[in-house]
């Protein structure tokens, strides 16, 4: 059973831990939660974590005012240690001190060049962030976390044979757009903007909406 640690950084409960909560959590303002904050603006039950193929997926659970994760709106999302999640006026941070400076050197040691500084300063910058005493925060869900990866998250794992022909074509479909419209766009000298046809930019945007239909599909709720 996976065990997930969170810091309120600000809120109305900014300063409590809940260190090695064991999944599955969830977060509300309702007693019966795993974990409950005195926040107006959070649904009854707002946001579940659970572990699955060792990892902490995040589930919003229709709340009100939404989810954010490092400043993203999300219906589900993988958690790592040090992402900030906000849900209402409250920020929380993912993991303790050690387990966000574990994440730090496995980073860093993707990163050899500028590796050690590099780890100091995303280190330095979350120390500073988890002991952060401003009362007066503009907008909660903007936060961002430092540590948000420079590259493409990974593949899921252990897809069927089926599910990975079906993500290929996924893939292979969004590529086929973006292609389309870089190979169609044109950049004139002396310029710093590229052009595009009207009918590629149409296509990016349907694009853009239908990833964003495929998002709220895969994060709604089961039925079961």
């Amino acid at each position: 059973m996976a065990t997930i640690t969170l810091r309120v950084l600000h809120g109305p409960d900014r300063g409590r831990v809940f260190a090695d909560v064991p999944t599955p959590v969830t977060i509300g303002r309702e007693e019966g939660n795993s974990i409950q904050l005195n926040d107006e603006r959070i649904s009854r039950y707002h946001l579940k974590l659970q572990e699955d193929n060792d990892k902490v997926v995040a589930t919003d659970l229709e709340s009100t005012n939404g989810t954010r994760i490092n400043g993203e709106d999300i219906q589900v999302r993988i958690v790592r240690h040090g992402d900030m999640i906000s849900l209402g006026r409250s920020l929380l941070l993912v993991g303790s001190h050690t387990d966000i400076d574990k994440r730090i050197a496995a980073i860093a040691a993707r990163h050899p060049p500028a590796a050690a500084g590099h780890a100091r300063q995303m280190s330095d910058r979350l120390r500073k962030i988890s002991d952060h005493h401003s009362d007066v925060v503009d907008d909660v869900s903007s936060i961002r976390s430092p540590l948000l990866p420079s590259e493409p998250p990974p593949l899921p794992e252990r897809l069927s044979p089926a599910q990975s022909a079906e993500l290929s074509e996924l893939l292979e479909y969004i590529q086929g757009v973006l292609r389309d419209a870089s190979e169609g766009a044109v950049m004139r000298v002396g310029a710093e903007k590229v052009e595009l046809e009207f009918p590629n930019w149409q296509a990016m945007l349907d694009l853009q909406a239908r990833l964003a239909e495929l998002l709220r599909q895969i994060g709604e709720p089961s039925a079961d």
